[in-house]
């Protein structure tokens, strides 16, 4: 396993480009141009990275972090997911192996045999029907921690292969539809108003230029990373991944709609408009005009819209799954041993409120912490 510096981490990610490319392949933000990015304009200096790494049958490797906010102290105790709120999923394990299960034990076991011990792992936000999820759980057993499951977001999608954009259109929620119709002609008949899709390098600065200028009139909070989100905007157009939707009027852009396309999934990544012209629907008008596109011209076999239960994906996409996240705990530390019994006790308190008991009392809450603490002990050998 290796601990190591952001300038390392980053050199380490990028001699294992194919490794991480393969990954892509399933998880766009596995693939080594979004971490690359990730930790380039996300990480701070001060991270440290925690890699377990295997190589028999095929190098695996675990990202993880730990920075100074988290911990509270000197050493390295809690470590989670190189990963953040801008990436709708993570990949645990990175391998080139073929028995991909195979791999987790052994990087599961360098993190509990480091020393000093790490106190918990955090873990997500993860695809719950992944046999990443499974195999974690029991390994994480297997070694004395403590593994919690917990629900994340539920994220909505399309299975569209071989779906044209006229089908899928007519298929829509009758609401949708009509909105979108009416729209789509108030819009096209107002010859101050006009959409775009840039994909292409040479525009790329101008449409960055326009997506900032929407998403500052927008409703949205100011980006914590701006230039996270222009360096792969740059990364996507190089790599002809990107489409990035504009609508117009005049010379004023209105609204803005950030997609990628990978391996034949479309990806439905950032969107904003300005709520001067909220009148005008051009968040409607621009998504279907994107979806028109990744339908008919990139035919692709998949569309997600990536975080969040927000009402309005389920008209426009058709499916739903869920991501989760692990909590390891590690019941040969104190902080991890408190961390686990603490969990337990909340899941005994949310079990009996499910159960009709409105008023837990403080005594009972107490005696089932204290149960869940020995629980705890037990299982530790203490």
């Amino acid at each position: 396993m290796r601990i190591m510096p952001k300038q390392e981490v980053l050199r380490y990610v990028s001699e294992r480009r194919q490794l991480f490319d393969a990954a892509g392949k399933q998880n766009p933000f596995a693939c080594a141009d979004w971490t690359l990015n990730l930790i380039d304009h996300v990480a701070a200096s001060d991270w440290t990275f925690v890699v377990p790494e295997w190589e028999v049958g095929g190098e695996s490797v675990m990202l993880l972090y730990a920075c100074p906010s988290l911990n509270g102290s000197g050493r390295i105790s809690r470590v989670q997911a190189l990963t953040n709120y801008y990436a709708s999923l993570y990949s645990p394990v990175i391998t080139a192996s073929i028995d991909r299960v195979a791999s987790v034990k052994p990087l599961i076991d360098q993190l509990s045999d480091f020393r000093p011990r790490f106190a918990s792992v955090g873990l997500a936000p993860m695809d719950r029907g992944s046999g990443d999820v499974h195999a974690l759980r029991r390994c994480f057993a297997a070694t004395g921690w403590y593994a919690k499951e917990y629900f994340c977001f539920g994220n909505w999608y399309l299975p569209c292969d071989d779906l044209s954009f006229r089908t899928y259109i007519e298929e829509r929620p009758s609401q949708l539809y009509n909105t979108w119709a009416r729209k789509t002609k108030k819009f096209e008949s107002d010859r101050r108003c006009r959409l775009e899709i840039v994909a292409d390098l040479p525009d790329v600065e101008r449409a960055i230029d326009a997506y900032q200028r929407v998403y500052a009139e927008s409703w949205k909070q100011p980006e914590p990373f701006p230039d996270f989100i222009s360096a792969w905007a740059r990364t996507c157009a190089r790599r002809g991944w990107l489409r990035l939707g504009l609508a117009w009027r005049d010379d004023v852009p209105i609204a803005a709609q950030f997609w990628f396309v990978m391996h034949r999934r479309a990806y439905i990544f950032k969107l904003a408009y300005d709520e001067r012209f909220a009148k005008l629907s051009s968040g409607t008008v621009l998504t279907a005009h994107l979806m028109k596109h990744v339908l008919d011209q990139d035919r692709v076999v998949e569309v997600d819209y990536l975080t969040g239960d927000d009402p309005y994906k389920q008209c426009w996409m058709t499916r739903r799954r869920e991501r989760i996240g692990i909590l390891a705990c590690n019941l040969f530390t104190f902080e991890g041993l408190a961390s686990a019994a603490t969990e337990v006790a909340g899941s005994v308190g949310s079990s009996v409120l499910r159960r009709g008991a409105r008023s837990l009392s403080h005594f009972s809450v107490a005696v089932a912490w204290m149960q869940s603490f020995a629980e705890c002990l037990i299982v530790c050998g203490i």
